[in-house]
């Protein structure tokens, strides 16, 4: 016979089974030389194991056969997997309940730089952005063959280029059997010179370089409305995925359009500002500069120009905060300037966010 319980037990346990949610999981997968250590955190704590899983396809995994098997507390497992021209992604789970995708944000290339995935990073709603769909870089010109077939394994549908029509290389794509938009953000006109001899005869200096950079990028957001509503009329369509974002060092104008992604997709100020500085970790001096030794034989050159080639947090959090002041919020200027609705936005999610799973 079935025990009877009290109307107030009985609603007890059904609120806290309801209350249940799923815990707070971060994961991370980092790379040398194809060994790859993942790390992941729980709050809280949880006891017991997580199955480790790879496969070259982010939505797609074999989950009966593990990569390994760990107690949760050890925190981390160090795997290795084979590129070879394809990309490894994990999928972790926890006590078969609980699971979470990873893979490593910075893809090493032979030559291309700067070129990483915006997967992995999380919004208001706790909710993560997928792997394997949308990534950023610079220019492809500099993509070696290597470099090109290795995109093409990715798959890779479509290449929105936010170069300027006068820095296109148009060789750039005779090779590229993809879907090639070109989107040439305005510059203010007063910063688009390189002032190489500026530099040289140390006219201009660190903290010019940054106000000249906060002065363009502001320029860029706010005077390009109309081109990034034709971003995220490319974005929204689920066909046009995986989808490359890019200019030509992928810092400056390509970091413009991903703090607007990033915002629309409700990630936060620090980790929009995270993913803008990332370049600074990426970005490889000799091939813009073949002659380094010109601009970096002399210390306050060196420094002048490593700051212009550099990403600032100055800027970004000037970025954000002169569209706060102009314009209410990001939130307000999306919706009132780029035109993105609530229904497109909705979209975006859709086709960005992993789904909330419990």
């Amino acid at each position: 016979m079935m025990k009877k319980f009290p109307l107030p037990v009985l609603t007890f346990l059904f609120f806290s089974f309801c209350a249940q949610e799923k815990p707070d999981i971060r994961v991370i997968c980092e790379n040398s030389g194809g060994n790859y250590r993942i790390k992941w955190e729980t709050l809280p704590p949880m006891e017991g194991t997580v199955s480790i899983y790879e496969s070259n396809n982010p939505d797609s995994f074999n989950i009966r056969t593990p990569l390994a098997v760990v107690n949760i507390n050890e925190g981390f497992k160090d795997v290795f997997a084979l590129r070879n021209l394809s990309r490894s992604y994990f999928k972790l789970v926890f006590n078969n309940k609980y699971s979470v995708i990873t893979g490593e944000r910075v893809i090493p290339m032979q030559q291309l730089t700067n070129f990483r995935d915006f997967g992995g990073y999380y919004n208001e709603d706790n909710l993560q952005t997928q792997w394997g769909k949308l990534y950023r870089s610079s220019s492809l010109s500099y993509a070696a063959p290597m470099d090109r077939r290795f995109i093409n394994a990715l798959g890779v549908k479509t290449i929105i280029d936010f170069s300027a029509n006068d820095e296109r290389v148009e060789k750039t794509y005779r090779h590229w059997s993809k879907q090639i938009l070109n989107l040439p953000l305005r510059e203010n006109p007063h910063s688009t010179v390189f002032f190489g001899d500026k530099i040289l005869s140390k006219q201009m200096r660190k903290n010019d370089v940054i106000i000249g950079q906060q002065d363009n990028l502001s320029f860029v957001m706010e005077h390009n409305a109309d081109y990034f509503e034709q971003m995220f009329d490319i974005l929204t369509d689920k066909t046009n995925y995986p989808i490359v974002i890019c200019c030509p060092l992928g810092k400056d104008k390509t970091g413009v359009a991903a703090a607007l992604v990033l915002s629309a997709l409700g990630i936060n100020r620090e980790q929009i500002i995270s993913d803008f500085l990332l370049s600074n970790r990426l970005i490889d001096y000799e091939i813009f500069l073949p002659n380094t030794e010109v601009y970096f034989s002399d210390y306050d050159v060196q420094e002048t120009m490593t700051a212009m080639l550099s990403a600032h947090q100055d800027v970004i959090t000037y970025i954000l905060d002169q569209v706060n002041k102009q314009y209410g919020s990001m939130n307000k200027f999306l919706e009132n300037e780029v035109k993105l609705t609530s229904q497109k936005r909705e979209k975006l999610k859709e086709i960005l966010l992993y789904p909330k799973v419990y």
